[in-house]
């Protein structure tokens, strides 16, 4: 629930929409498991959730090491990522 007079930015909640669809695609799990995991990674690492989206969205994309958060968010999900990579190497 937010603050009286404080506003949600509208990037944050895509950045985390995004996230969300990031882990769908990398655990090929649901929407719902997808959310839940994000959230369990704020609990335990104590970064909002919007922070970890957007490190988990660079991490993913390859942008570089300019965000926030992303050895965290290697940390967390580098395993999919690698799995996805080998995966693929082995596909072709």
């Amino acid at each position: 629930m937010t603050e009286p007079g404080r506003r949600e930015d509208p990037s944050s909640r895509r950045g985390i929409d995004l996230a969300i669809g990031i882990l769908m695609g990398l655990r090929g799990c649901s929407e719902r498991d997808a959310f839940d995991d994000l959230v369990k990674a704020v609990h335990d690492t104590g970064i909002g959730p919007a922070a970890l989206a957007k490190a988990l969205a660079h991490l993913v994309g390859g942008k570089g090491d300019g965000v926030p958060h992303q050895t965290e968010a290697a940390v967390l999900w580098g395993h999919l990522l690698a799995a996805r990579v080998a995966s693929v190497v082995v596909a072709e």
